[in-house]
């Protein structure tokens, strides 16, 4: 490509972003390393092949400068430039957009797809059918088309809604006021964070299992701040419950393995001279805390509570009695 290409395609993306600039401002911009020094007689050159290449430019005098830049209604016209960086990006972006399948945006989550798809071609993750072969599955419940709506209407608008929420059983509904705070994708199924202010404190909803949502303009309290570190440290993964300070021995085999990640905010590491390490997590013992545990069972060691221990080993005991039958 050549210098003047390079430098164009340089000017289009700075002035497609909505500025007004000076020349000189150009030549600061478009120099780099390859070219440190670009005359103004050149960028003059750049801005005529530009405009006869069919961009409109407008040049506006400002002063004693004159001032280029492209009418707001021709600025969809320009080519989005995509480095090398944006590319995992996107593609990260168009992996995570099947989580709203089924849902009231899944039309404008397919317009997105496709947008994304001219720039970044292809795919880096799984087909979804191979993916569900070894994962916990997706649950077959949509969420209701006017829920979603409203959920994602509160957490851009922050205000209070009263939402009727169906039991885990469909036995029972019960009601009450919340402000929405994230949504979550988590193992097939999307969830909402929100904020309970009767308990004052963070309740995680599944989205397919609320009934209703109205605004509730009765509610006068202050709106709340959704903090995000505050929610995750009372979970481990979308579960809540009493947190209890847990204490696991890993072997040296995995040491390495698990302190590469972040398993939860409130991990503390110290390894230990033999390469075993220490993990330290303060997390409510849930089922799904439980889960993990038992899934690392062959490199991992309970060393506190004494608790957590009995119900890991009670779980075990009773997935091999089954076996027996």
């Amino acid at each position: 490509m050549s210098a003047q290409v390079t430098r164009c395609i340089r000017i289009l993306a700075l002035l497609s972003g909505g500025r007004k600039l000076s020349t000189q401002d150009i030549i600061t911009s478009v120099a780099d390393a390859d070219t440190p020094r670009v005359s103004q007689r050149q960028i003059q050159r750049d801005l005529r092949s530009i405009e006869q290449a069919g961009v409109p430019l407008v040049c506006e005098r400002d002063g004693r400068e004159q001032r280029w830049f492209i009418p707001s209604r021709f600025r969809s016209l320009q080519p989005l430039t995509v480095s090398r960086n944006d590319v995992l990006a996107l593609h990260l972006l168009k992996g995570a957009l099947g989580a709203y399948t089924s849902t009231r945006i899944e039309k404008d989550v397919g317009i997105l797809r496709r947008k994304l798809e001219r720039l970044v071609p292809g795919s880096v993750f799984l087909s979804e059918e191979s993916a569900l072969d070894v994962s916990p599955g997706r649950y077959a419940t949509a969420v209701d088309d006017h829920v979603m709506e409203q959920i994602l209407f509160a957490i851009t608008d922050p205000h209070w809604d009263r939402v009727t929420y169906r039991s885990i059983h469909g036995m029972e509904c019960k009601t009450f006021v919340v402000s929405f705070c994230r949504m979550i994708n988590h193992a097939g199924r999307l969830y909402v964070a929100a904020w309970h202010p009767k308990y004052e404190q963070y309740i995680t909803l599944a989205a397919d299992r609320i009934e209703s949502v109205e605004r509730a303009d009765d509610v006068t309290d202050p709106l709340h701040v959704f903090d995000e570190r505050a929610y995750r440290s009372g979970r481990f993964g979308v579960y809540d419950g009493a947190v209890a300070t847990v204490r696991l021995r890993i072997d040296a085999s995995a040491s390495d393995f698990f302190a590469s990640r972040q398993w939860h905010p409130s991990q503390q590491i110290t390894r230990r001279r033999d390469g075993s390490l220490n993990l330290t997590l303060k997390v409510p013992l849930s089922a799904e805390l439980v889960s993990w545990i038992v899934s690392w069972a062959d490199v991992l060691e309970i060393l506190a509570p004494k608790q957590l221990t009995s119900i890991c080993r009670d779980k075990v005991k009773r997935l091999m009695s089954t076996a027996d039958l």
